[in-house]
């Protein structure tokens, strides 16, 4: 690592030096200081947020883990570390954990989703307030899928998406890569950065990066990619005027159906043949999306000015549904999509009122 002309460290080496984590270990919030001026080594505090309800620790501190028998078990980062105080398992909500058990147990009964069964599930509180939660599914040390589970307009903890396979969201190898990129240019070198993993409604995960001179960047949480102004300062949330919230579902009854593969993965920038107008689709419920995908088994989504909030434009290629006893006859739809290896789930009710369908010729 070297000084600048200033005589402060390169804030993208520093970037990379203290996002030395564990890729399948996203923090609450990061704190990153350039400590050529505190200290004569470089050191990093990571904690969970006061807010979450969750004890604050420092960067020595394990990650909570429950295992599929519903222990609890710390795990730390890798790297040199030493064990601190465990984090309290009253942090994490009772209802949380217990959509999150439900909804592995259905998953798991699934062959895509087999290896979920009994696997490790560590939590973590995406933003203030924790109103949404990642669940992350490790094996082996390894992750393997996750579920983010957020609240609905009643407050009812709920099932915002999932994904299985590895390159979930919020990965510490993404986040690093991404700021070694970035704090070049979009940050001074004696910039202290605050790095805080943020969820909205209806599918933006991303990174919030503060500077304490004032810069605001928004890092998309899958890609890494930076995303628009209007992400920071949430100026984009009156694009979806016509965002329905989904109705609330009790997952402890809901059971996962077995996942339709209508075609491969596709990636929707390989042929842009759907952006014509007569590739659009007349999508608006569940069973057209089934009907569509028998026919036209390629699908793109797109929510045009907006798709950064949903990750998009989605290629869809499949779906999952869940079946709730109280309603047999009105299956619940999540949409597969894939990035890079990842098979990742959305709602469909999600996707219905804020964008369009259009077809990808085979």
């Amino acid at each position: 690592m070297k000084k600048n002309n200033s005589g402060h460290y390169s804030v993208g080496m520093i970037a990379v030096a203290l996002i030395g984590l564990s890729a399948i270990c996203p923090f609450a919030s990061i704190h990153a200081a350039p400590s050529a001026t505190e200290s004569n080594h470089v050191r990093s505090d990571i904690f969970y947020q006061a807010s979450s309800g969750v004890s604050p620790v420092e960067s020595t501190s394990p990650v909570q883990k429950q295992t599929g028998t519903g222990s609890i078990s710390p795990s730390l980062p890798s790297g040199d570390a030493s064990a601190g105080s465990p984090i309290q398992e009253q942090g994490v909500p009772s209802d949380v954990k217990r959509t999150a058990d439900d909804t592995i147990q259905s998953l798991s009964s699934q062959p895509p989703f087999a290896q979920w069964k009994d696997a490790e599930l560590s939590y973590h509180p995406l933003g203030p307030g924790t109103h949404s939660w990642l669940v992350q599914v490790n094996r082996a040390g390894e992750s393997i899928g996750y579920l983010i589970i957020g609240t609905d307009t009643n407050g009812v903890y709920q099932l915002n998406e999932y994904g299985n396979g590895p390159g979930g969201p919020y990965s510490m190898d993404v986040l690093r890569q991404s700021l070694k990129s970035l704090t070049e240019t979009e940050f001074s070198s004696s910039d202290k950065l605050q790095i805080t993993p943020m969820y909205e409604e209806p599918l933006l995960a991303y990174w919030l990066v503060r500077s304490s001179t004032g810069s605001e960047l928004c890092i998309d949480a899958v890609t890494g990619d930076p995303l628009p102004v209007e992400v920071a300062d949430g100026s984009w949330k009156h694009k979806l005027h016509n965002h329905t919230p989904p109705s609330t579902v009790n997952f402890s009854q809901t059971k996962a159906q077995s996942v339709t593969f209508s075609a491969d993965p596709f990636d929707p920038y390989d042929d842009l043949g759907w952006l014509q107008s007569k590739q659009k689709l007349a999508i608006h419920n569940a069973n057209q999306l089934i009907d569509t995908l028998r026919i036209s088994p390629r699908i793109i989504f797109s929510a045009t000015s907006i798709n950064f909030a949903f990750g998009g434009p989605l290629s869809i290629n499949g779906y999952q549904s869940w079946i709730s006893p109280d309603d047999p006859s009105h299956p619940i739809l999540y949409a597969l999509t894939h990035h890079n290896g990842l098979a990742r789930f959305v709602p469909l009710k999600q996707l219905l009122s804020a964008g369009e369908f259009y077809r990808l010729d085979s």
